[in-house]
C-alpha cells in the first residue's frame, strides 16, 4: 500500500456552486514531493505559522539520491522521526553515514547546497526557520543569525526536540481556529530548545566514542534478520565482538538509542510496513515482529506510534 498523505485541516472556505467540488483544504503539516522543497498551496500568509513546518517520506527499499540549497532568509531544522540508513553531506562535508534514529536532529544554515542518499524507508520532519525568528528568541547582540544558532557537523539526539517533533505532526488534528497557533507555539519551542542547548553545549567536552561503522553494521544486520526472534544484549554484542557492556555504551553513543530500544523501534517499523501493506492479522504480524503476545505488541506499539495498530492502520486508509 502506497503511503498516505497526512489528512489535511477543515480550513475555512470561500462558496461554491452547488454541485462542484470544493477546493481541498490547506494542510498545516504537507507532504514534500521534492526533498526540502516547501510544497504548494500552503496555509494563507494572515494565519500561517511563522515556521513551516513539512515532511519527507519514502515508503520503498529502494536508495534514493536527493540534493538541495537552503534559501537564504532561513535555517533548516531535520528532525528524524523513524530509524533510518543515509549518507547526507552538506556543502560536500558528510554529516552522517549510517543509521540515524528516530529522534536526531540537525540544524543546516542558509544559502548551503545539502545532498543525501536514503538506502531504504525514510522520514523526517523538516522546519523552515526565518532567520529573524531566530534573531527575536535569541534576544542577544550577534553578528547574525548564524551566530546564535550555529550549524551541526553531526546529527545530535535530543529526545524532548523528537517528541516535540511527533506532537507538531497532530496540527492539522486540532483544526481550525487554533491548528495554526498549535503548530506556531511547538516550532517556536524548538527553535528556543536549539538556541539553549547551543548556549549551554561545552566545545573542549569530547563525545564518547561511538561504535566503528563496521561494527555498526555488524550490529544492524544481526537485529534485521533477528526481528522475528528473541534477541539478548548479549547475542548483538557478539556479533560485533565486543563485551555487553562495551557494546552497549558504543552503540547509544553511535547511534542515540540503547540497543534493546533501537531493536523494539526497528519492530515497531518493521510492523507499519506489514499494516501498510495489509499483511495478515494483528495477533499474526505480532508475532512476525518478534513479541509473544498480541497485548504486549498493542502496547509497545503505542508508545511508539501514538495509537494501537489497528486505530494507526485505519488512519491512514
Amino acid at each position: 500500500m502506497p503511503c498516505t498523505v497526512v489528512q489535511t485541516s477543515s480550513a475555512a472556505m470561500p462558496a461554491f456552486k452547488a454541485g462542484q467540488r470544493p477546493p481541498a483544504p490547506a494542510s498545516i503539516i504537507a507532504d514534500e514531493t521534492d526533498w526540502r522543497v516547501q510544497p504548494r498551496g500552503s496555509v494563507p500568509a494572515s494565519t500561517a505559522p511563522r515556521v513551516r513546518a513539512t515532511r519527507w517520506r519514502i515508503c520503498d527499499d529502494r536508495n534514493r539520491e536527493v540534493r538541495a540549497e537552503t534559501a537564504d532568509d532561513c535555517h533548516v531544522v531535520a528532525i528524524v522521526l523513524r530509524n533510518m540508513d543515509c549518507h547526507f553531506s552538506v556543502s560536500g562535508r558528510t554529516v552522517q553515514d549510517g543509521i540515524a534514529s528516530a529522534g536526531m536532529v540537525h540544524v543546516t544554515e542558509p544559502a548551503v547546497p545539502s545532498r543525501c542518499l536514503f538506502r531504504g524507508p525514510a522520514e523526517t520532519l523538516h522546519l523552515y526557520v526565518p532567520n529573524n525568528l531566530i534573531a527575536e528568541c535569541g534576544r542577544g547582540p550577534t553578528d547574525g543569525p548564524s551566530d546564535v544558532l550555529p550549524p551541526q557537523p553531526a546529527l545530535t539526539r535530543d529526545l524532548v526536540i523528537g517528541e516535540l517533533g511527533r506532537a507538531l505532526l497532530k496540527a492539522d488534528e486540532v483544526g481550525e481556529p487554533f491548528g495554526p497557533l498549535y503548530a506556531d507555539s511547538l516550532s517556536v519551542a524548538i527553535v528556543t530548545r536549539l538556541l539553549a542547548s547551543s548556549r549551554r553545549a561545552a566545545p573542549s567536552e569530547r563525545p564518547r566514542a561511538g561504535l566503528p561503522k563496521w561494527r555498526l553494521k555488524r550490529a544492524v544486520d544481526y537485529i534485521e534478520s533477528s526481528l522475528a526472534e528473541p534477541v539478548s544484549l548479549a547475542d548483538i554484542a557478539s556479533a560485533t565482538g565486543l563485551s555487553r557492556m562495551h557494546f552497549a555504551a558504543q552503540f547509544r553513543a553511535a547511534t542515540g538509542l540503547r540497543p534493546h530500544e533501537y531493536l523494539l523501534r526497528r519492530r515497531i517499523e518493521r510492523a507499519q510496513e506489514m499494516l501498510l501493506r495489509d499483511e495478515g492479522s494483528l495477533a499474526d504480524i505480532a508475532l512476525s515482529v518478534g513479541f509473544q503476545s498480541q497485548s504486549h505488541f498493542t502496547t509497545v506499539f503505542k508508545q511508539f506510534a501514538g495509537k494501537p495498530p489497528a486505530a494507526w492502520r485505519q488512519s491512514l486508509s
